[in-house]
């Protein structure tokens, strides 16, 4: 209907008609067409714009790929908190053994050997027992003591085995045993000793001295079997022959009897034979090698790298450091309520 108005409209003023009321019509179509023509841009805009406000926008294939490669870089940000760190043990693993069982276990030698180790196990006491307990009391656990061992070797197997957490048994540091082994840092040094039989040693000395006799010595000399001492003995006197017994009162009592020229030790075992024996001293002399050391350490595994560590630690924080003289002094009664018994 509108085209066809506006059809109409056209035809009559291309005809060139004048009179008054087509001219009016032909203005009044032209004003309605105008308006019509102004509305429908108006709305027809605003129609438009909120249609591209909603409707989403297509990309074009290029703009879709840069965006995809875009969003892929982009780490995706956690909808959790951040990851909580890793925890770690409470305790080195060698320690934190001893803590979970609750109680340190310490090898000790079988046999009595007064002033480090002497008692029923009910009640054990000595220097060498003193240090395990404070070693435990530090660690806040119980101390068990095994006393299975026959030898000093024998001890240093228990610990190598992992049969016990260390050892504390008079054990001297040796290149041979630090194979296996580890030690701490000594706890006493001593000079190494000969306990000889007067007659016999005037009968090697033939108009020498002393001093020459020892450098040169020759003989049978006694060794507690399984010790350091043996291999102590083939180094310092190698022209010498190695007797090994089972204990030291066995190697004490053939020097006595004269069976042997002399027994090879410590010289705090050496000290500690005058002390207890008086009644021998006439026929034993003692002699301290003042070029020679022997040091006890504490036995650990050789995993046992923290431990280790531990041990020295309290080791250097110890107020007295033992000698051989305060030793046998701090133990003087043990030895004279020894001697009353024996009496």
């Amino acid at each position: 209907m509108f085209q066809k108005l506006m059809t109409q409209s056209f035809s009559c003023l291309w005809r060139g008609k004048r009179d008054v009321k087509a001219d009016r019509w032909s203005r009044t179509l032209l004003g309605g067409f105008a308006l019509v023509l102004f509305l429908g841009l108006t709305f027809g805009a605003s129609d438009g714009a909120l249609a591209v406000s909603k409707a989403p926008i297509a990309a074009s294939p290029a703009a879709s790929a840069t965006r995809t490669a875009a969003a892929s870089s982009t780490p995706a940000r956690s909808t959790t908190s951040n990851p909580s760190p890793t925890v770690l043990p409470a305790m080195p693993p060698d320690i934190q053994r001893i803590l979970d069982r609750g109680k340190l276990t310490v090898a000790v030698l079988g046999q009595d050997n007064a002033p480090f180790f002497m008692g029923n196990p009910g009640h054990l006491e000595g220097l060498d027992i003193q240090l395990a307990q404070a070693l435990a009391d530090q660690l806040g656990v119980s101390l068990e003591v095994t006393r299975s061992a026959q030898t000093f070797d024998q001890v240093v197997d228990t610990v190598y085995g992992q049969k016990a957490d260390l050892a504390i048994s008079k054990i001297s540091r040796t290149l041979k045993r630090a194979q296996r082994v580890r030690f701490s840092r000594p706890y006493l040094r001593m000079r190494q000793g000969l306990l000889v039989n007067r007659l016999q040693m005037a009968e090697q000395t033939q108009g020498r001295s002393i001093v020459e006799t020892i450098r040169d010595l020759r003989g049978q000399v006694g060794v507690i079997e399984g010790s350091s001492y043996v291999g102590f003995l083939k180094q310092k006197f190698p022209q010498a022959s190695i007797v090994e017994y089972p204990t030291w009162e066995d190697t004490v009592g053939a020097v006595v009897r004269g069976d042997i020229l002399a027994a090879y030790r410590d010289e705090l075992e050496i000290k500690k034979v005058v002390r207890t024996r008086p009644d021998a001293a006439l026929q034993l002399q003692t002699i301290a090698l003042t070029d020679t050391q022997d040091s006890l350490a504490v036995v650990l595994p050789w995993s046992s790298a923290h431990l280790l560590a531990f041990v020295d630690q309290y080791l250097d924080t110890l107020a007295t450091q033992y000698t051989v003289d305060t030793v046998l002094d701090e133990y003087a009664d043990y030895w004279s309520a020894q001697r009353l018994k024996q009496s």
